[in-house]
């Protein structure tokens, strides 16, 4: 993992778990509801399900980091061409168990999801758990990282 990656990942779990991080509150800087956090992630989930890279424009930071539940690791550029190419297919994802931690302008938003992609010929599917990390800027909010973690099917 690069240095930034992990220095964002850091961050966001130090600020998750400090005292006083209360879940579902509005972000402290904007004004942000919780609402407004999981909208984002369902249009992530949307554009990402729908390969539509042009629709992820508005909701992906120009730093934005992928990292797969495979340990793959992809700049924002790699992750979208991916999708613009066809070398990477996905199903419609479904999201659930959403939790939303606002801290500021920063927010984390966790849970799990479904997942069926194409890569190269090649099916991979199962579940996820995910953990987004989100970050207000001028142009408004923007995910700045994605980190899933493949759940081990069940014997």
């Amino acid at each position: 993992m690069k240095p930034r990656g992990l220095r964002i990942c850091a961050l966001g779990f130090l600020i998750y778990f400090s005292p006083g991080a209360g879940h579902g509150e509005q972000g402290a800087v904007t004004g942000t509801k919780e609402a407004d956090f999981l909208g984002l992630a369902m249009n992530w989930a949307e554009g990402v399900g729908g390969n539509n890279a042009d629709r992820l424009n508005d909701v992906l930071d120009a730093d934005y980091e992928h990292i797969h539940g495979t340990g793959l690791q992809e700049a924002r550029s790699q992750f979208l061409e991916a999708l613009r190419s066809g070398a990477r297919k996905y199903e419609p994802i479904r999201m659930e168990e959403l939790r939303v931690k606002p801290l500021g302008d920063f927010a984390l938003v966790t849970g799990k999801f479904s997942l069926k992609v194409e890569v190269r010929g090649r099916v991979i599917e199962g579940v996820n758990r995910f953990c987004m990390t989100m970050m207000a800027r001028p142009s408004g909010w923007k995910i700045v990282q994605f980190q899933a973690t493949a759940i081990p099917a069940k014997p």
